[in-house]
């Protein structure tokens, strides 16, 4: 198959979060069965770049904020959607693409799906990582009363509604989408990339003896990292040297303000900051921890930092109610607390800082669960098949729609 895969973020240039890290595992594992894989993300600058990256070509295309200042996240996404549309024809027209696969996020299907007529019709798919009612609804972002979410919804919802297949990642935001845009949630199936459980696995690696908690993720209150932080600083006194070593990107006020939290606590070395840290290298940072703690207000779900600590033999805390708690299993491979509830938080890292057993027997449980439920390459033939399916099913309605036309 020649398939198109768009997502804004995409390695190494705009690798920011899970779609992009979703996209390029997708784009590579495809491409290894032999198929061609086109990629188009975001241009950092006002041009566009094609290059290879390795099997995988990639362009990249800028949006128009070079072309007219663009104030608001709203016209962002309805320009760049006609971008991303443009090179998508631009690409179908030198040699016709078999399938495109969309996010949900920052509705960049919208125009293509908007201008496709039974002639020019591509088979399409979108794919569901953590939609805009559901961050709206649950977390408060974007406000319901806003324009952002009036017209992000009123996008998305279009996108779903005109895509020829609907999949998503998880089972928590195909259920949002079926109580918000009717979407018949039995109708998606739940499908993502998994994670290489060859990167990703138990290593033996020299460390020393502080007690560690790793935290992997925006370094945000949506995150839950401030509620980890308050609990670190709890249960500091019972383990001497505790380390709570938190990798990713935050703003530098918040920041900021976990280390004067920490320091007025006495614990001026508890935190340590790494900023961002390369995929390839995440693995020697987890398995030099002890812990995996993650305890997010909301995960659209299943979460890969948590599959990906899971490989790497880690117990998991995350939070209870949404899309991680498809993965994360109470008391088998890790625990599950209330969301903000930091008494919550600083009970379970107590109990898994302090009972060793505990935290192999929950380790070895983890990995064992990515192994048989999140190993990539089984995932990617099972994306591989859906694809397939919906190819097949898409060239079928485009025949019998040709020969009622020409019966009219």
């Amino acid at each position: 198959m020649r398939l198109c895969l768009v997502s804004q973020e995409y390695p190494p240039e705009t690798a920011h979060g899970g779609i992009g890290t979703q996209t390029h595992l997708k784009a590579h594992g495809l491409a290894a069965l032999g198929h061609e894989v086109h990629v188009i993300s975001r241009s950092c600058d006002e041009q566009t770049h094609t290059t290879s990256d390795g099997q995988v070509r990639v362009t990249r295309v800028p949006g128009l904020e070079h072309r007219f200042p663009v104030h608001t996240t709203e016209v962002d996404w309805l320009t760049y959607s006609t971008q991303v549309a443009a090179a998508v024809s631009d690409l179908h027209e030198r040699r016709p693409l078999d399938l495109i696969e969309f996010p949900e996020w920052g509705c960049e299907g919208y125009v293509h799906l908007l201008n496709r007529t039974r002639w020019n019709s591509i088979a399409t798919v979108v794919h569901l990582h953590g939609p805009l009612v559901m961050f709206a609804h649950a977390i408060g972002w974007p406000e319901i009363d806003s324009e952002l979410y009036r017209v992000g919804n009123a996008m998305e919802g279009a996108c779903l509604r005109l895509a020829d297949r609907i999949l998503s990642s998880s089972r928590c935001s195909a259920e949002w989408c079926a109580r918000h845009y009717g979407v018949a949630a039995d109708s998606v199936p739940v499908l993502h990339t998994g994670v290489d459980t060859d990167l990703f696995r138990p290593r033996a690696i020299t460390r020393d003896d502080r007690p560690t908690v790793v935290f992997v993720g925006n370094i945000s209150g949506n995150k839950g990292v401030g509620t980890l932080v308050k609990a670190a600083c709890a249960i500091a006194p019972g383990f001497p040297g505790l380390r709570l070593k938190l990798i990713g990107r935050g703003k530098p006020e918040y920041v900021q303000e976990l280390l004067d939290h920490a320091r007025a606590a006495g614990l001026p070395d508890l935190l340590e900051f790494t900023g961002f840290v390369a995929r390839e290298e995440l693995p020697r940072h987890l398995c030099t921890a002890d812990v995996f703690a993650a305890p997010s207000c909301y995960e659209g779900g299943p979460g890969f930092v948590y599959l990906e600590a899971m490989a790497c033999g880690l117990p998991v805390l995350a939070c209870a109610g949404s899309g991680a708690s498809e993965v994360v299993t109470h008391d088998v491979n890790g625990l599950l607390v209330a969301p903000h509830d930091s008494n919550a938080v600083t009970g379970a890292l107590r109990a898994l800082l302090a009972d060793e057993e505990l935290r192999r027997e929950m380790g070895r449980r983890a990995r064992l669960y990515v192994e048989q439920h999140a190993d990539s390459r089984d995932c990617i033939r099972q994306l591989e098949a859906f694809y397939a399916s919906v190819v097949r099913q898409h060239g079928a309605s485009a025949m019998a729609a040709d020969l009622h036309g020409g019966s009219a």
